[in-house]
C-alpha cells in the first residue's frame, strides 16, 4: 500500500479520523489537568456553617424513604442549621411516612402535590419554599456519607463558587462493573474541567447558592445541569468535589440501565443545544473555549461520527471496496469488543462504545423523535446500598 492509498482510506473514513483526534485531545487535556487537581478546601467549623435547605423530590418511595430520612438526620451537619424540604406526588404510603417524621422533627417540611406535573414543577415549588443560603438537591434514592454535607458546603467558602456537585460511588459495584468503569472515566474529566474553569455535568446530588438559581420551565426534565450552566453564565464557578461522597445504586438489568442512561443523556443534550451560545464564546473564559465545546463534542458530535464510521464501513465493504482493509478492521474490532466485553481487558473499551450508543439514542430522541417526557420515572434498583 502506497501513501496515496493510505490517505485515500483515511479520506473514506474521515469521520473515524475526527472521532479519534477529538478524543486524543480531550484525553490528553483531561489527564494533564486531572492530575493537577488541588482537592477540597479545609472544612468550615460547625459554628460558621450557613443555614441550608436540603431538597428531596419523591415519588412512590415507601420502601426507602424512612431510611433516607434517618440517614440525613444523623449527618454531621448541625441540625439547627438545616431544613429538609420534601416535595412529593406519590400515590403510595410515602407521604404518610414523611408526615410521621414532620411531627417529630420540625426541620422537615412536606410539600404535597396530589397531581404529577413533572419534576421541573415539583422542584420549582420546593426551591421557592427554601429558606437556606445554600440549597442542596438530593435524589431520594441516594445515600450520603456522614460528612458529605459539611464537605460540600465548605466549598462555598470561596465566593467565586456558585455550585458544587459531589462524587458518585456505585453502591452495587459487583453487579454493574461497567458502571464503575464509566464513573472512573467521568471523574477524571470532571476533575480536569474543575481545574480548567468549571465542570459541565452535575450529579443528582448538587448544591447551589439559592440567590443564583432559576425557575425551571414547566416541561423541562429538571436536570441539575440546567442550574449549573445558568450559574456559570452568571460568572460563578461550578466545581466538582471528590470528597463529597454519595452512593447510588444502578439497575443491574442491562436494558433498564441503558434506558436510564439514555434519559439522562437526553437532558444533557437539550442543555447543550439550548446553551449553544456558549460554544467557543470567550465571554465565558476557558469554559466557553474548551469545557463546553468538549462536552458538545462528546455528547452530540462523537456518537454521530461513530455511527457514520460503522455505516460507511458496511456500505463501502458491500458496494465500493475503496477502503476494504480498514472497513474489515473496524468491523472486526467492534465485533471482538462486543463478544469479549465481559473480559477485563475489553470491558472499559466496551463501556466507552456503549456510552456512544446511549448518547446517539439520546440525540435521536431529542432531534428526530422529539420525545418530551418531563415526568420522572421510578427506576428499579437493588435494595442494598452502602452508607
Amino acid at each position: 500500500m502506497n501513501i496515496t492509498e493510505f490517505f485515500g482510506m483515511l479520506g473514506v473514513h474521515i469521520a473515524l479520523v475526527l472521532f479519534c483526534l477529538g478524543y486524543l485531545v480531550i484525553g490528553a487535556i483531561s489527564i494533564r489537568y486531572a492530575n493537577k487537581f488541588s482537592g477540597p478546601a479545609e472544612l468550615v467549623e460547625p459554628k460558621n456553617l450557613p443555614f441550608i435547605s436540603v431538597v428531596i423530590p419523591t415519588y412512590n418511595e415507601e420502601e426507602i424513604i424512612a431510611s433516607r430520612l434517618d440517614s440525613l438526620l444523623t449527618t454531621s451537619y448541625p441540625s439547627n442549621k438545616m431544613e429538609l424540604v420534601i416535595v412529593d406526588s406519590s400515590n403510595d404510603s410515602t407521604p404518610s411516612i414523611i408526615e410521621s417524621y414532620t411531627r417529630k422533627y420540625p426541620m422537615i417540611r412536606l410539600i404535597r402535590d396530589t397531581e404529577r406535573r413533572g419534576l421541573a414543577t415539583a422542584l420549582n415549588q420546593a426551591y421557592r419554599a427554601c429558606k437556606g443560603e445554600i440549597v442542596v438537591k438530593v435524589d431520594s434514592d441516594l445515600v450520603l456519607a456522614t460528612d458529605t454535607l459539611v464537605q460540600i458546603i465548605s466549598r462555598f467558602k470561596d465566593p467565586r463558587v456558585g455550585a458544587v456537585t459531589g462524587k458518585v460511588n456505585v453502591a452495587n459495584h459487583d453487579g454493574v462493573s461497567r458502571e464503575v468503569s464509566y464513573r472512573g472515566l467521568q471523574e477524571k474529566i470532571q476533575r480536569a474541567e474543575t481545574n480548567i474553569d468549571s465542570m459541565f455535568m452535575a450529579h443528582p446530588f448538587a448544591a447551589y447558592r439559592r440567590h443564583l438559581m432559576k425557575d425551571y420551565k414547566p416541561r423541562e426534565y429538571g436536570d441539575e445541569t440546567i442550574q449549573t450552566i445558568h450559574i456559570r453564565k452568571l460568572g460563578y464557578r461550578v466545581i466538582y468535589d471528590p470528597k463529597s461522597n454519595f452512593y447510588e445504586s444502578f439497575p443491574e438489568d442491562g436494558k433498564e440501565r441503558l434506558r436510564q442512561k439514555v434519559r439522562r443523556s437526553e437532558g444533557l443534550i437539550r442543555v447543550l443545544f439550548e446553551n449553544s451560545d456558549m460554544l467557543f464564546n470567550p465571554k465565558y473564559g476557558k469554559f466557553g473555549r474548551y469545557v463546553f465545546p468538549s462536552n458538545f463534542f462528546m455528547f452530540i458530535i462523537s456518537p454521530a461520527l461513530l455511527f457514520i464510521t460503522l455505516a460507511v464501513a458496511v456500505i463501502d465493504l458491500a458496494f465500493f471496496s475503496a477502503a476494504t482493509y480498514l472497513d474489515a478492521l473496524i468491523l472486526a474490532a467492534f465485533a471482538i469488543t462486543y463478544f469479549g466485553r465481559k473480559l477485563s481487558v475489553l470491558s472499559s473499551v466496551w463501556t466507552f462504545i456503549e456510552l456512544q450508543y446511549v448518547q446517539f439514542r439520546g440525540l435521536l430522541n431529542v432531534t428526530i423523535l422529539r420525545k418530551d417526557d418531563y415526568k420522572w420515572k421510578k427506576i428499579e434498583r437493588v435494595a442494598s446500598q452502602q452508607t
